[in-house]
């Protein structure tokens, strides 16, 4: 459309009708990145290579899902088999004072089990969580490099088939847990120097005391989706 042969009223009246009607969707409290191009980091200590990388599939709603790793055993925990440890997408802005928030659903067969590759803390099939995480590091880095919400986490076998928000600010940094098990306010320098310089954003897969040790499942099948993820303001 050429603007340059609307008059003045044209113009204004284009503008107030723009809008009135954009879309519902564009009214959300921050910038949605759920079509951005994210990634499904698999783990398995046995197999040399350190990561298998995976792109997530784009859902028709919007928003990306992936599969969870079925475990070799089919049965009880032991470590083995690959496990979902992340999903995550690049995100190279400043961080401080943002409010992120998630919405997802897990979407799991009757009977399946939920297990996380860690012997440190209870492992008995429904020890499995989601948690917002954001890095400063895609290479070396030190233990305030990488951070997860200790905050509104949710274990996925509650949360499972029901659609559900993980929202938490990163002002709170109480709520925050580095690599070495400390917090934001424990490490205030790192926390900050981090927020300013976030090179990855997403959420982690773990159990209740590791928080991105992967999770895979057995006794049926399961699948993670994130239908939106936003960071405001």
């Amino acid at each position: 459309m050429n603007f340059k042969k609307l008059g003045v009223l044209s113009l204004f009246a284009l503008l107030v009708t723009f809008a009135f009607t954009t879309p519902v969707a564009a009214q959300r409290p921050g910038p949605d990145l759920s079509a951005n191009n994210w990634r499904v980091f698999n783990i398995d200590t046995s197999v040399p290579k350190l990561w298998d990388i995976n792109k997530a599939e784009a859902l028709g709603t919007g928003g990306v899902q992936f599969p969870f790793q079925t475990s070799t055993t089919g049965g009880a925990w032991n470590g083995t088999g690959w496990f979902s440890a992340y999903l995550k997408s690049n995100y190279n802005r400043d961080l401080t004072g943002k409010l992120i928030s998630a919405t997802v659903t897990v979407v799991a067969t009757p009977g399946t089990s939920c297990w996380t590759r860690t012997s440190a803390c209870a492992n008995t099939g429904v020890d499995a969580y989601v948690r917002l995480e954001f890095q400063s590091a895609t290479g070396n880095y030190n233990a305030s490099d990488y951070w997860w919400s200790t905050g509104n986490t949710w274990n996925l076998s509650t949360i499972a088939n029901v659609p559900t928000t993980l929202t938490l600010s990163t002002t709170n940094a109480a709520a925050w847990s580095n690599i070495d098990g400390q917090t934001g306010l424990q490490d205030p320098a790192g926390f900050a120097a981090a927020l300013k310089n976030v090179k990855e954003i997403g959420v982690a897969f773990g159990s209740s005391c590791s928080y991105a040790s992967g999770v895979n499942v057995s006794g049926g099948t399961a699948s993670f989706q994130l239908n939106s993820y936003t960071v405001s303001p």
